[in-house]
């Protein structure tokens, strides 16, 4: 009987994410180790950009009712599912990338003569403020939600772990160690806390949850 790897993933995967994929050579197994809550916040001044780092800022946002005033705002995001996310809900991206710091320099190229409201959750890299601060970009900023680590006890045998943020990572790690498992990270940000705990780390070719586990899927082909 052919080897057939155990793999856990630190999020559930929507059912129509699995229905596209190929992932019959794996046995995949679910877990949320992180969960967000959206933050209650005020609106106040918004400057000529909105600015967002992930989907769940633009939920968040969405769910409080200020989809209708701020999508008329021309939009700046990190990711192709947040892009996606914001145009299906009105907004016109004008400048997006995979990371953050490939997004940096481009804002600081070609923005920093407009001003930007950034909207990001409780836990976020100071890559993009930093950078703004040191070219002289205006901006503002509300946190729009908050995540919250779900430390689980993982009682199976496991052969790999799909992580797609360093809260995940953070989150396992309290309750369990990372020693033969091998890591997929959805990017290089995500396999950072990785680092001195585990070699065996394989990055997605693109930061998605599809790119995570099929990076998985093709390493036991």
């Amino acid at each position: 009987m052919s080897f057939i790897p155990t793999i856990l993933s630190t999020r559930k995967i929507q059912v129509t994410t699995l229905e596209a994929l190929d992932i019959q050579g794996v046995k995949l197994l679910q877990e949320d180790y992180i969960s967000t809550e959206h933050l209650t916040f005020d609106l106040s001044k918004v400057n000529e950009y909105v600015l967002f780092t992930s989907q769940n800022a633009v939920k968040s946002v969405i769910s409080q009712g200020y989809r209708e005033v701020l999508n008329k705002k021309p939009a700046l995001c990190v990711g192709i599912k947040t892009k996606e996310l914001l145009e299906e809900n009105g907004w016109e991206v004008k400048a997006w990338a995979h990371y953050a710091k490939e997004l940096a320099p481009i804002i600081v190229q070609n923005y920093t003569d407009n001003t930007i409201t950034f909207f990001s959750g409780s836990i976020r890299r100071d890559l993009l403020p930093d950078a703004f601060r040191v070219n002289g970009v205006v901006f503002n900023e509300f946190t729009v939600y908050q995540t919250v680590l779900n430390p689980l006890k993982n009682e199976h045998k496991i052969d790999g772990l799909c992580f797609y943020s360093p809260s995940a990572i953070e989150s396992y790690l309290q309750q369990n160690s990372i020693t033969t498992e091998v890591c997929f990270c959805i990017g290089d940000t995500t396999a950072e806390p990785l680092k001195g705990v585990t070699q065996n780390i394989v990055i997605a070719k693109q930061p998605t949850v599809e790119a995570t586990l099929q990076a998985c899927v093709d390493y036991y082909k």
